[in-house]
C-alpha cells in the first residue's frame, strides 16, 4: 500500500489550490462544494443568471451573458474563452494546482475547459479535469462529449471521467434527476480526495499523470458493501479497464484490504492499489480506474 500524507511537497514559484467550474455543470459541482479551506474557487460561465447564483469568490462572464449561453456550440465556448483568456490569466496564473470542473457535451464548459486546461499548463500548473458524461437520453450532447474527450485530455494532466449512464446501470429505478444529484456526489468527493492528493509529495501525481481515469466512492458502508459497490460500481464495466487504484482516508478494519482485493480481483482479475491518504477521519474509499 502506497502512504503519501508523511511530508508535504515544497513549491517554488505559484501555490495553492484552485477549482474551477466551468459552464453550468460545471458551476452547480463547484456550488454543491461550498468555500473549502485552502482552495479557491473561480466560476466561469455565459448565464449570468447562474453566475450570480455561485457560491464562488470569483467569478467570469463570458460573451453576453444570455442564458442561452453557447447553445451547445463548443466553438464558440471555446472562442468567447479566448476573447477573456487575460483576465482568466490574471486569475490562475498564481496557482500550482487547478482543478477543473466541466460537463462534457455542451458548448460553454467543453469549449472553457479545454482553453483554461491549456493555459494553466503554459503556466506550469498542474491541472486535473474531472468531467461529466451526458446520459443516454442527451444522445447528442453525449455524443459531443465523447468526441471532445481527446482534445479535453490534452489540456490536463489527468483527466476524471463519469459516466451517468453507468449510475442507471447499477440502478434502473434512480430518475434523472437523482441520477446527476449522485453524480455531483461523486465529483464532491472525487475533488476531496484530488485535493488531499495535492498536499503530499509528487509520487502519486506521477503515478497518475498523463493517463484518463473512471471513478466510483463508496463511504459509510461496512467493509463487505464496500466491496459490493467497488467490484461492481458504475464504473467498473469499462471496455479498456486496467489496474484500479483505491484512494483511502481513514482506517479499513482488520482484514478489510483482503476483502475488497479479493472481490475485485474475482470480478475483474486484476489486484487493486491502495493508496492510503489521511487516517484521522471516518473511512472512505474512491476507486480510480485508469482506461
Amino acid at each position: 500500500m502506497l502512504k503519501f500524507f508523511g511530508k508535504k511537497e515544497k513549491v517554488s514559484g505559484p501555490n495553492g489550490t484552485l477549482a474551477i467550474g466551468c459552464g453550468g455543470s460545471g458551476c452547480n459541482i463547484v456550488n454543491r462544494l461550498g468555500r473549502m479551506s485552502n482552495v479557491d474557487i473561480l466560476t466561469i460561465n455565459t448565464d449570468s443568471k447562474g453566475l450570480v447564483r455561485s457560491r464562488s469568490n470569483k467569478r467570469i462572464l463570458l460573451g453576453t451573458g444570455s442564458a442561452e449561453g453557447c447553445n451547445g456550440d463548443i466553438e464558440k465556448g471555446r472562442s468567447l474563452t479566448k476573447e477573456a483568456e487575460d483576465v482568466i490569466g490574471e486569475h490562475i496564473g498564481r496557482y500550482h494546482d487547478i482543478l477543473i470542473f466541466t460537463g462534457l457535451g455542451g458548448g460553454t464548459g467543453t469549449g472553457s475547459s479545454e482553453i483554461i486546461g491549456n493555459m494553466a499548463k503554459r503556466n506550469g500548473s498542474r491541472v486535473v479535469t474531472i468531467a461529466t458524461i451526458p446520459m443516454s437520453f442527451e444522445s447528442e450532447r453525449r455524443k459531443k462529449a465523447f468526441d471532445s474527450v481527446p482534445e479535453i485530455k490534452k489540456a490536463c494532466d489527468i483527466l476524471l471521467l463519469l459516466d451517468g449512464d453507468m449510475l442507471a446501470k447499477k440502478d434502473p429505478m434512480l430518475g434523472a434527476r437523482e441520477a446527476f444529484s449522485v453524480l455531483d456526489q461523486m465529483v464532491c468527493e472525487t475533488f476531496i480526495g484530488m485535493t488531499e492528493m495535492f498536499v503530499a509529495d509528487n509520487e502519486v501525481f506521477a503515478m497518475m499523470k498523463d493517463n484518463t481515469f473512471t471513478a466510483s466512492f463508496a463511504e459509510g458502508y461496512k467493509v463487505g458493501k464496500i466491496a459490493d459497490i467497488l467490484s461492481n460500481g458504475i464504473m467498473m464495466d469499462h471496455p479498456a479497464i486496467s489496474q484500479p487504484l483505491i484512494f483511502v482516508t481513514g482506517n479499513i478494519p482488520g482484514g478489510g484490504h483482503e476483502i475488497i482485493e479479493n472481490k475485485i480481483l474475482e470480478s475483474t482479475g486484476m489486484i487493486p492499489t491502495f493508496i492510503q491518504g489521511r487516517e484521522d477521519r471516518g473511512m472512505r474509499l474512491l476507486m480510480f480506474v485508469p482506461v
